[in-house]
Formats: structure tokens, C-alpha cells, sequence
């Protein structure tokens, strides 16, 4: 039997790379969008695909930080969190991915170091626990995965 951290670990993975019970993947989705549309607005979204795309990633840099003791690290403003005009052109896509799927490894790479024991540790610098984070992360993951989807229709 698996133990919760492998779980886990599973499930980050499937929601970015396939299988996912939802529909298509992150990756899966990310990999089919077009690039003519990542950088345009739309009326009922202040957000572009690639400013949703950023901050996935800006939150995995999130967990890896904290997972590294980063009590200090936080996601202060809107370019923090949804990146600066520059990096979500869509000249930068190509780069935004590759910097999404290096923090992807590399999340997994350091959850796969741990144990179940992490998960009732209290996240650095945070009110909640590595179990919220980790989980949330996933929640977090599918719906802005939705609203890229939502954006791309």
C-alpha cells in the first residue's frame, strides 16, 4: 500500500502530465494551445493563458522555497504571482513552459525525498500545514487548468 506523500506525489503528476480523471492534463492542454492567443485578454478575464500559466509555476516555486526552510519567501504583488508584461508575452511562451515543467521536476524530485511525516509539518512562515499546501497545490493546478481552457475556447 502506498503511503499519502506518494499519493500525493501521484496525483500532482497526473493532473500535469496525463491520466488526469478530469479531462485533459496540463501539459496535455498547454500543448495544444495555440500560440497566437496565450498573450490576449478577453472581457470576462482580467488574466491572459500565459499570466495563468506563470503563476502555476510561481506556486510551485512557492512549495519548493518552503520546502527548503524559506520562511521569508512570498508571492508579494501581481508580478510575483502573475509575471510582468515581458515574461507573459508571447515571445516568452516557449520559456514560460520550460520554467513550468523544471519547477514540475523538481517538486516531484524533492517530494520524492520525504515522507508522510512532512505532510503534518507546518509550512514555513504559514498558518497551515505541508498536507494543505500540497493538496491545494493540486486544487489550485486544476482550476486554473479550467480557466486556461475556458480562455482558449
Amino acid at each position: 500500500m502506498r503511503n499519502e506523500i506518494e499519493r500525493i506525489i501521484d496525483n500532482l503528476d497526473t493532473v500535469f502530465r496525463g491520466d488526469a480523471w478530469h479531462g485533459p492534463s496540463t501539459m496535455e492542454i498547454i500543448n495544444s494551445i495555440p500560440i497566437d492567443i496565450v498573450h490576449k485578454t478577453h472581457g470576462f478575464s482580467k488574466r491572459t493563458i500565459a499570466e495563468l500559466i506563470f503563476h502555476i509555476t510561481a506556486w510551485r516555486k512557492f512549495v519548493i522555497e518552503k520546502l527548503s526552510d524559506n520562511i521569508h519567501f512570498t508571492l508579494e504583488n501581481d508580478t510575483d504571482n502573475w509575471g510582468s508584461s515581458e515574461v507573459v508575452s508571447k515571445t516568452n511562451w516557449p520559456v514560460l513552459i520550460e520554467e513550468l515543467k523544471q519547477s514540475h521536476a523538481k517538486l516531484i524530485e524533492i517530494l520524492e525525498t520525504k515522507d508522510d511525516s512532512l505532510l503534518a509539518m507546518r509550512v514555513p512562515g504559514e498558518y497551515y500545514d505541508f498536507y494543505k499546501l500540497l493538496t491545494g497545490i493540486i486544487q489550485h493546478d486544476t482550476y486554473h487548468l479550467g480557466m486556461v481552457w475556458v480562455l482558449w475556447e
